[in-house]
């Protein structure tokens, strides 16, 4: 279905892709990546929260203006058909509107008739990204009536790209969780001045390992673990490791 050039274009993205660690770059890259595969009018890629909302200072736009964007946002993201994939969806899928909803349907929805239809972008498809069953990023793109709607080898692509795309987010978006975390240790061990095994320990609390794990990964006796967390938690005025977690990710970075 691909001939020997698209192939070869796909898997240089790829390789050019999985060598960026911030989320923002990503996507900006990934939307412009694929409209050299895939021609859209606009698009729009977003990590997605835990209560499905966007995260708004994720979101990266193609051709889509800032009043759109907010529109889209604030009053018809919860209107648009791919929230159905929400649902029902339990791995990353690849979704084409008019596979959603059949064409007389969906055309008299609010977000056919009160957002695509008024911008001339009837069509649209995209990626739902999913990691154990959770919905983690969108990548939106829609069409305007004279591209008419997105082909199925169109759809193919994005089927060959769906894993990586899934791997690749989820990837850099622990990168930037994991370096955000060592901020905030960083700038606790300055605030409470703990030694340098203070510093590992208080690391293995946060990350929920036991008295026992703690002994076995730093080989050091339990009667030793319970000294240091004893002095961590004189230093932080805290009495357990809940609020040891909470003092650690509140400080101001």
């Amino acid at each position: 279905m691909l001939n020997e050039r698209e192939w070869n274009t796909i898997n240089t993205i790829l390789l050019e892709l999985y060598m960026i660690d911030d989320v923002q770059v990503l996507f900006q890259k990934i939307m412009k990546i694929i409209q050299m595969l895939i021609p859209y009018s606009q698009g729009f890629a977003a990590l997605v929260e835990k209560d499905q909302t966007l995260k708004s200072d994720s979101i990266y736009c193609i051709h889509m203006d800032e009043n759109t964007k907010n529109s889209y946002i604030e009053k018809y993201y919860d209107e648009d058909y791919l929230k159905y994939l929400f649902e029902f969806a339990e791995d990353t899928v690849v979704y084409r509107d008019t596979d959603i909803l059949e064409d007389h349907v969906r055309k008299e929805t609010i977000f056919y008739k009160k957002f695509l239809k008024p911008l001339d972008i009837p069509y649209g498809c995209g990626v739902l990204l999913i990691k154990n069953g959770t919905v983690i990023g969108i990548i939106n793109l829609f069409r305007k009536e004279n591209l008419k709607d997105f082909s199925d080898k169109e759809i193919y692509i994005l089927n060959i790209l769906k894993k990586h795309l899934l791997n690749i987010v989820s990837r850099t978006l622990e990168s930037q969780q994991h370096k955000a975390a060592e901020q905030y240790y960083i700038n606790a061990r300055k605030e409470y001045e703990f030694t340098n095994r203070e510093q590992e320990i208080v690391k293995l609390l946060c990350s929920g390992y036991s008295n026992s794990e703690i002994c076995e990964q730093l080989m050091i006796s339990v009667s030793t673990v319970k000294k240091h967390v004893y002095n961590i938690y004189e230093k932080t005025h805290v009495n357990s490791r809940a609020q040891l977690i909470n003092k650690i990710y509140s400080y101001e970075q």
